[in-house]
């Protein structure tokens, strides 16, 4: 208490002398031997707002394998009124004694939050962002909420810790308010721009932001491998199933059936097919007709009024391209051991270095898909679905802050040379450059309650949607195929539809992407897979222009009834019942929605 008064009168002194509360933040490290020492510092709040700040040098002085820290006002007990929320979009109520959940490798943005009967507040990481976690324990019936620091960033944090915490009340008490918050963070600090700016001059932005994503693996080897070890001698062969020539017969059918905006993106075109040979890129697979027969397929699709983009891939690697060399691949702290990407298309797969990998590989070859024809958002895999991570080889070492760096340089690159800059994931360490997201989340959002966990809110949406596009689950990929949870899902969360042709090609059976497939093997097949995206591009053609509008706000409104309100005063009413429900004089018919204006 004598602490937390001191530091009171400080700040008084110093002429900070309005609004002013004390709280207290507990810091327990975790020594290498398990053992922990606990302590507590004052947490000096000044207008609704505290800012917490550990320092580099004491953190690595304390030689600690972790340490969480704690403000007394994150703490609740089973029953209390209120919700915690964590950035993967994973939201629960006060309702267990028991259990913990660690948000860590699915740290989609760098805040928290939670809303107890003393406070509700958000918290903003400000400093040492890059793969901290956030931990919620329920322990004999009491909740606390923590950001706590471990491995690289407990033994070798490359800044201080900063962690600002907002009190938030009245209206912007809720998970919009969280959402808002930090957003307008990320504004104010011209870390991102709305998508209404950016589109001013990029029609091309513009028209992908409109149409829905359209992605057609055209060629691949098996998965996983039964050839780790690849060399161009034991290459197993590439499948080839939609050659350059049928996708114009796609791009045609879609023209028929009345599909008037979409952007393709080919997956698999490149050398050794999808995931076949990467960072290597050229030449064109030849099993597919070669680099002359894809230019006429670009130009073809063009033509038709659509938007053709490559997919490519930078951060994944295999000792089967010709460019082969362990001096550019991502190293662990210890700065030898490299890191593992599993077993894909073209066997045993590594990390490349992120600076290596634009210096090397994307300031190189972008250029060249370009100069093909695609345009569109350039679409690269994997590097918006996977933490900014650090490199440890000597030669070109990075941290999380210098690595996301690296990365946003390739995705300006992209939008330079295509349109646009898409991936796999939305992890905002790209939030400046990305243009769209395949999905948010691999969560199966039917699975909750399960844990301390309720629900998956749509937290990505309520910060970026008006900023970049995303579609939220791997699960509503080819949505109108799907079942109607996952059609009402994608709704409900804002997406912009991804749909897939030959979105299914592990061997083990263990692909994410949704039930039910496009085919287009037989001209039977492409039609009735097209008719599905037709029944998509209805729904979205009514919806898609909220993409360029924040989404401010997600409630429940009655038992199986969600409201996802926009900024423009729009709201979406998302029914998943069996019978019609009315709310407000709004009749929203049985497993169906409404858009009201």
């Amino acid at each position: 208490m004598l602490l937390k008064a001191l530091a009171a009168a400080t700040l008084v002194a110093a002429g900070w002398t309005g609004g002013l509360c004390a709280a207290e933040m507990e810091i327990c490290w975790r020594g290498k031997d398990g053992k922990t020492l606990t302590e507590s510092r004052p947490l000096v709040e000044k207008d609704g707002v505290a800012v917490f700040t550990l320092d580099r040098d004491e953190i690595v002085a304390k030689k600690a394998s972790s340490v969480e820290l704690t403000p007394d006002f994150a703490r609740a007990k089973n029953g209390d009124r209120g919700f915690w929320a964590v950035s993967s979009g994973e939201t629960g109520t006060f309702r267990c004694d028991d259990g913990k959940l660690e948000c860590k490798r699915w740290q989609l943005m760098s805040f928290y939050g939670m809303q107890t009967p003393e406070r509700t507040f958000v918290a903003i990481v400000r400093k040492l962002k890059y793969y901290f976690m956030t931990r919620i324990v329920a322990e004999k019936g009491v909740y606390r909420m923590s950001c706590v620091l471990d491995k690289e960033l407990a033994s070798q944090p490359y800044e201080d810790l900063e962690i600002e915490f907002r009190r938030l009340e009245g209206s912007e008490a809720s998970l919009g308010g969280m959402a808002r918050a930090y957003r307008r963070y990320q504004l104010d600090r011209g870390a991102v721009k709305p998508l209404t700016e950016r589109v001013k001059d990029n029609p091309v932005l513009k028209y992908a932001i409109e149409a829905p994503e359209v992605r057609i693996r055209q060629a691949w080897k098996p998965v996983p491998s039964p050839v780790p070890d690849q060399t161009p001698e034991n290459e197993p062969p590439v499948k080839a199933v939609v050659p350059f020539e049928r996708v114009v017969d796609i791009a045609r059918e879609f023209k028929r059936q009345g599909v008037d905006k979409a952007e393709f993106c080919l997956v698999g075109w490149q050398i050794g097919g999808h995931d076949g040979r990467w960072p290597q890129v050229f030449p064109v697979e030849p099993s597919l007709g070669g680099e002359g027969r894809l230019r006429a397929c670009i130009q073809a699709v063009k033509e038709l009024g659509y938007l053709i983009v490559p997919h490519g891939n930078y951060l994944d690697a295999y000792r089967i391209a010709e460019s082969w060399d362990e001096e550019w691949l991502l190293k662990d702290l210890d700065g030898e051991t490299t890191m593992d990407a599993g077993c894909w298309g073209g066997g045993a797969g590594f990390r490349i270095c992120p600076q290596r990998a634009y210096e090397r590989f994307m300031s190189r070859e972008m250029p060249r898909m370009k100069a093909l024809g695609f345009m569109g958002l350039g679409y690269f895999d994997v590097v918006s679905v996977v933490p900014a991570r650090y490199c440890g080889d000597p030669r070109h070492p990075l941290n999380g802050a210098e690595a996301a760096r690296w990365w946003g340089k390739g995705a300006e690159l992209s939008k330079k040379c295509f349109g646009g800059f898409a991936s796999e994931g939305a992890f905002d360490h790209f939030a400046g450059s990305l243009d769209y997201g395949l999905y948010v989340s691999f969560n199966d959002p039917q699975k909750y309650p399960s844990g301390l966990v309720d629900r998956m809110a749509p937290l990505t949406s309520l910060v970026y949607n008006g900023i970049f596009a995303s579609n939220p689950f791997t699960r509503t990929v080819n949505f109108t195929a799907q079942d109607r949870y996952c059609q009402l899902k994608l709704i409900e969360f804002g997406g912009r539809p991804a749909f897939y042709f030959y979105s299914k090609f592990v061997s083990n059976g263990k692909d994410w992407m949704g039930d039910n497939d496009l085919h287009s093997g037989t001209d039977e097949e492409l039609t009735k897979s097209v008719a599905c995206v037709k029944a998509g591009w209805d729904v979205y053609r009514q919806l898609n222009h909220l993409q360029f509008v924040y989404m401010d706000d997600h409630a429940e409104v009655a038992p199986g009834v969600w409201r996802t309100s926009y900024a423009n005063g729009e709201r979406v009413f998302v029914n998943y019942n069996k019978t019609a429900v009315s709310i407000n004089g709004v009749e929203i018919p049985a497993e169906d929605w409404k858009l009201v204006k």
